[in-house]
């Protein structure tokens, strides 16, 4: 009975351990300007709005507020420039990117999903935008059942550059923060990453990565199929 008892509990042991991800690892994608290629055109949006209103040049802070949510950029917005009718400019915006937008996979995304897929790694999404927003660009490339779990910008309390987003991806995941890598274009996102504990992959989008925020990185890539050599090395060097 000893002995069986001592079994059962094994058994349980291992699944416990499976579930949890312990000797596994998980990824987690940023979604805009990461996965897909849906940031640069917020740079004409923000522009084109900005000049609606006879502000010139609000396209160009779409860099400082890359990977934030939109409490995070809201409020930037509004200390920026307190004239600016923040939801006027945020109809406008949208109104923009649904006229000129093209929801599309960056270079090497679709190959490094199937990768990921077919060597049952789990993976997430973790962006700054909002569900609904998450769940209508994935649906447009056919990726939205790839995923094992979505975090949105408001799912959170605090956005980027906090690592709020990526502890909960990570949690859904079962996986502990320190098996997990990060997909980022962004330094919000990449700092991010950093304070979670995760070991964070740059793929650069509207902007290249200072020297300090490279600091904080795994490794630079400029293709996110470049990923898979990275996650079989990792496999091959740590085996469940």
């Amino acid at each position: 009975m000893v002995v069986l008892l001592l079994y059962i509990d094994l058994i349980f042991s291992i699944c416990y351990t499976v579930k949890r991800g312990e000797n596994m690892f998980s990824v987690i994608f940023d979604m805009d300007g990461t996965l897909l290629d849906t940031q640069k055109i917020c740079i004409p949006a923000w522009e084109d709005s900005g000049i609606r209103q006879g502000i010139v040049g609000v396209g160009n802070d779409v860099v400082s507020v890359c990977g934030m949510n939109e409490t995070g950029w809201t409020n930037f917005l509004s200390e920026k420039y307190p004239n600016l009718d923040i939801p006027r400019f945020k109809q406008e915006m949208r109104e923009y990117i649904i006229r000129n937008g093209v929801v599309r996979f960056k270079e090497g995304a679709g190959e490094l999903l199937d990768y990921l897929k077919d060597n049952n790694i789990k993976i997430a999404i973790a962006s700054g935008s909002s569900k609904e927003t998450i769940h209508h660009h994935l649906s447009k490339v056919d990726a939205l059942n790839k995923f094992d779990a979505i975090v949105g910008g408001r799912d959170v309390k605090n956005g980027k550059p906090s690592p709020d987003i990526f502890l909960k991806a990570a949690e859904l995941l079962y996986t502990p923060p320190e098996n997990c890598f990060v997909l980022e274009d962004s330094a919000n996102g990449i700092i991010a990453g950093h304070k979670a504990g995760m070991k964070c992959i740059g793929i650069p989008d509207v902007v290249a990565f200072d020297s300090k925020i490279k600091k904080l990185m795994f490794k630079e890539l400029s293709s996110l199929s470049q990923a898979i050599s990275i996650f079989e090395e990792y496999q091959k060097n740590n085996p469940n």
